[in-house]
């Protein structure tokens, strides 16, 4: 076990409040996500997003929520530019 498992709740059940880590460069691109209340440095991913439409892309510093699917994979279900 890691030191950043020691770090992770015992339930990832719930969405969970992050930041974008890495900026998505297309509508295809995984991006990575840091969740504050696990960790301020480890970051998640990749992660799936949702698109909200054809030219938006999420950026580094974002706001966004995340939840984990039954296979424990975070998903970005909306997301808020922090510009």
């Amino acid at each position: 076990m890691s030191i950043l498992e020691d770090e992770v709740p015992v339930s990832q059940d719930g969405a969970w409040f992050a930041t974008v880590a890495t900026s998505a460069g297309a509508l295809s691109d995984l991006i990575e996500v840091v969740i504050p209340a696990f960790s301020t440095t480890h970051r998640w991913g990749p992660c799936r997003w949702q698109s909200r439409d054809d030219t938006s892309l999420p950026a580094r510093g974002d706001q966004c929520l995340v939840i984990f699917d039954d296979k424990r994979q975070p998903w970005i279900v909306s997301w808020w530019p922090f510009s």
